[in-house]
């Protein structure tokens, strides 16, 4: 039985958008694979049960299967509370950590491609980072770019942020940009924006763990996305 509600959570996660708190979109396969082979050792489990058939090691003996059902507690929480995806916490609790990629004298500078020439443009939130802190090039000097995240409030500065996963949740790691300007004290954490902002030039230093600032030109509120993380 614990097999049966092990494989079904994880089918329950993988046939609806929840999986994608979790792991990047191209793990669905695995996690459907996983719950499949889960159940299917479920069924031939209780089949061997029910015809009276056990694995003994030459002599019969009973072992107590309590501890095994704490195993009912992380299934209980998916089916009836399934957490949500990470956001203004885990940001605020990184916000002294090392960034997690740093120039360094030996590398240099970095040239990143030029942005698609058009009014304005989207990117990701680590795209923007990355190219405010290291592009020799100054892409974004002057371009008015799209972010979407979450507010992150702390102290009198407010961000907007987004969770970047590599494999899954467990590696996740924050990435914010500082946003100058703009009605945002009406905005709470962890709501989702959509925001044109312009870099401010060399805002993203050593100093500030390369946090970029950018100057608001237009906010408004947007749901949050099926797929809450970068990748």
């Amino acid at each position: 039985m614990l097999l049966v509600l092990l494989g079904g959570a994880l089918l329950k996660l993988s046939f609806t958008d929840v999986y994608l708190r979790y792991v990047r979109p191209e793990h669905r396969w695995l996690l459907i694979l996983a719950g499949a082979v889960m159940l299917v050792l479920a069924g031939v489990s209780i089949v061997r049960e029910v015809r009276g058939q056990r694995i003994t090691d030459g002599h019969e003996h009973d072992h107590s299967a309590r501890s095994a059902w704490l195993l009912v507690l992380p299934v209980l929480a998916v089916f009836l509370i399934a957490p949500p995806a990470l956001g203004s916490d885990s940001v605020q609790r990184a916000a002294d950590s090392p960034p997690r990629r740093a120039a360094s004298a030996e590398d240099g500078m970095e040239l990143f491609p030029a942005l698609p020439k058009a009014d304005v443009v989207p990117i990701q939130l680590a795209d923007f980072s990355e190219r405010a802190a290291w592009d020799s090039g100054d892409s974004l000097n002057g371009r008015a770019v799209k972010l979407t995240g979450f507010v992150v409030h702390e102290g009198s500065a407010t961000y907007v942020a987004r969770i970047s996963i590599a494999c899954c949740a467990a590696d996740a790691y924050p990435v914010k940009v500082k946003l100058l300007g703009g009605d945002l004290s009406r905005y709470e954490d962890d709501s989702w924006i959509e925001t044109v902002v312009e870099l401010k030039p060399g805002s993203a230093t050593e100093a500030n763990l390369h946090v970029p600032s950018a100057t608001v030109r237009t906010v408004r509120p947007v749901r949050e996305p099926a797929d809450p993380y970068e990748h």
